[in-house]
């Protein structure tokens, strides 16, 4: 009989525990952080730190228990009243967070970017088309756009949950602009502002190291002034992603779609840009270093081999690529990395 009563005493209050509304901070509003790939544990002490919960170790058996194999979504919470800790619980099973917060990395083109908002529930991949196709946000400063592409500044960003996509591409056009326009009556190049982000896109998509932006910028500018093709492996994929052919790999057939994105076939720029720059590739396109390069090519270790004229590239080229896939000690380090593409002809 008394450990009957024991156990209705321990379950009457591990009841109470849960249920009963708590609120352990002064002001009116508390913001709590749940960081992504913390264990619950370390959450929920988080949240009793924080005054949301009074006690860890009840909620921790309850999810262990009663919500197996449910998780807690990373995100911004707001608290405002006194809450059960089945109550809070709930709320961030639910993901019921104020903001949610996407990083855009540089170099990323609208098909990824919508993409990780659209995993987010951040708009739909039509909205997204849509709002993307909708070049009026940029008609004053680039005229000859045909899209948004180019124009969504790379950042962290934080929406509220339901945020459509035409919300938040204009608040990362309105990055851009906070950004760079400024910075465009200083483009020393000749180009204009719509080519300097086209040249941006493909600079940010070769570069790996920052110290070599300027200088690979300082390429294509030369390759552009001599009437020369670019040959810029990234827009051959970018043409291919248009097109619905990229599967991974750049072939031979490839190489040869006709596509005006298609910079071994055709001369000059592309019609637009080819993935969204930071501001390090946008300043780069903007004031090249002056060098008399023409030509680049991959060193996988990050940085580039540059040369003058084509006897060195090639030269470059079998040093870079062809005798180093062919040592057995420099496949297995590849093997053990990202591959870096041979780009820069």
């Amino acid at each position: 009989m008394f450990a009957v009563l024991l156990a209705l005493g321990g379950a009457y209050f591990f009841w109470r525990a849960l249920t009963s509304p708590y609120k352990g901070f002064p002001e009116p509003t508390r913001l709590v952080q749940v960081r992504k790939g913390l264990r619950t544990s370390m959450i929920l002490r988080h949240l009793q730190a924080e005054g949301v919960i009074r006690d860890e170790y009840v909620p921790l058996i309850y999810m262990k228990v009663a919500r197996y194999g449910e998780s807690i979504k990373a995100g911004i919470y707001e608290f405002s009243k006194p809450e059960s800790a089945a109550d809070v619980l709930e709320k961030l099973i639910r993901g019921d967070v104020v903001l949610k917060s996407v990083t855009v990395r540089e170099g990323l083109d609208h098909f990824a970017i919508a993409r990780l908002f659209v995993a987010e529930h951040l708009g739909t991949q039509t909205e997204w088309d849509a709002a993307v196709a909708n070049a009026d946000l940029v008609r004053d400063i680039a005229p000859e756009a045909t899209s948004l592409e180019g124009y969504l500044f790379p950042d962290t960003y934080k929406f509220s949950p339901g945020t459509n996509a035409h919300a938040i591409v204009k608040a990362m056009v309105a990055n851009f602009r906070k950004h760079f326009a400024g910075e465009m009556a200083y483009i020393t190049t000749g180009l204009d502002t719509h080519q300097t982000v086209i040249l941006a896109s493909i600079v940010e998509t070769e570069a790996k190291l920052p110290q070599e932006r300027p200088l690979v910028a300082s390429v294509y500018l030369n390759r552009l002034q001599r009437h020369m093709e670019l040959a810029a492996d990234p827009t051959v994929i970018y043409a291919l992603k248009l097109a619905g052919r990229w599967d991974g790999n750049i072939h031979k057939w490839g190489l040869q779609i006709d596509s005006p994105y298609n910079t071994y076939r055709f001369r000059g720029l592309p019609p637009g840009p080819i993935a969204n720059p930071g501001l390090a590739s946008l300043r780069a396109a903007a004031a090249p270093a002056k060098t008399p390069f023409l030509y680049f090519v991959a060193k996988h270790d990050g940085s580039h081999a540059f040369s003058t004229n084509l006897a060195d590239h090639n030269r470059n080229v079998l040093i870079y690529q062809k005798q180093w896939y062919r040592d057995p000690r420099a496949a297995a380090a590849q093997r053990a990395q990202p591959a870096q593409p041979p780009t820069g002809r």
